[in-house]
């Protein structure tokens, strides 16, 4: 079973299965499984106000895209915290891939998308236990060659793969990891930045050609497409009222499996920078990190990203 690549061309439409969930339906794409369904990863918003986490849905895009209709973004991990309910020793790693593409071409290119490739170590052997949602901060800018993630028209797709599994002979030779207390994280990104589709699919296969055996998934997703800027918001929704658009804003996002989506909205949470973690409203960040029985987010494997971007006119560099 291919792990990185998708297996339909077919995008998650995370808005209208918000609106199912907010209707109370339970209803699940026909391209899904159980298993798919369950590793299905969903995207939500960090914000302020009384609401702490937003659907798509119901963010208002802060850039207009208006004037400069396109746009740049950086995207930093800022945590992943493994759930205490996932099975990790000493031998566990994963693979991880983000993939985010565009949906517009510039004065007649082709598509381009934005891959990059991590390994992660889900298990400190320096300190005998589970790495902590900080050790995998990192920037996926240097993956890139320090170049941003441009989108025409503001709108894009994303989607994120990470599998579990044992230390296989090709991890050593293909990424770096840290085996002491110093500050160097214990992810490794390799980043391939404006390929084509053929490529990032090529990129795909050698990565799912490298296990012996299916590993464990721990997010396994079709894209999610996205808009960034309002002027992108009103296309993709026709500029109709009744369309649900799915849109994210600069600054932080939660990637979570859609099984726990309930459950991160109910506890209306706060963000513990510092440790890259979640916690309930009043819980201290000590609780947090021993991940106490009365924090919901204990038993949650879950990614903080932090998002920068800039409106801009990609058609300026474009001879």
């Amino acid at each position: 079973m291919p792990i990185f690549q998708s297996k339909s061309g077919s995008l998650f439409n995370q808005a209208a299965w918000e609106d199912d969930q907010q209707k109370g339906n339970q209803s699940k794409s026909f391209l899904e499984s159980a298993d798919d369904a369950a590793n299905q990863f969903i995207l939500l918003q960090l914000s302020d106000g009384d609401k702490r986490v937003l659907n798509t849905t119901e963010v208002v895009p802060k850039l207009q895209g208006t004037e400069k209709p396109d746009i740049n973004m950086l995207l930093d991990f800022e945590g992943f915290k493994i759930g205490s309910n996932e099975n990790i020793d000493p031998k566990t790693k994963a693979t991880l891939q983000l993939k985010v593409g565009q949906e517009h071409k510039i004065t007649g290119l082709e598509k381009l998308f934005y891959c990059i490739n991590g390994g992660l170590d889900l298990y400190n052997e320096i300190k005998r236990k589970r790495a902590e949602p900080k050790d995998f901060k990192q920037s996926t800018e240097t993956a890139l060659g320090n170049k941003p993630i441009s989108l025409p028209g503001g709108v894009g797709q994303i989607s994120l793969n990470v599998v579990k599994h044992d230390e296989p002979k090709w991890w050593q030779k293909i990424f770096t990891f840290a085996k002491s207390d110093s500050a160097k994280n214990l992810m490794s990104l390799i980043g391939f930045g404006g390929i084509t589709e053929v490529a990032v699919n090529s990129i795909a296969g050698m990565l799912d050609n490298l296990f012996d055996k299916a590993p464990e998934i721990l997010f396994q997703s079709q894209a999610v497409k996205l808009s960034f800027t309002q002027a992108g918001k009103e296309e993709l929704g026709s500029d109709l009222s009744t369309v649900k658009v799915s849109c994210l804003n600069p600054g932080l996002w939660v990637m979570a499996r859609k099984s726990d989506y309930d459950t991160i909205l109910g506890a209306n949470p706060v963000y513990y920078s510092g440790f890259g973690i979640l916690a309930p409203d009043g819980m201290s960040e000590i609780d947090a990190l021993n991940d106490s029985g009365n924090n919901p987010f204990s038993k949650i494997t879950y990614a903080i990203i932090k998002a920068k971007i800039k409106e801009v006119d990609l058609k300026e560099n474009v001879f």
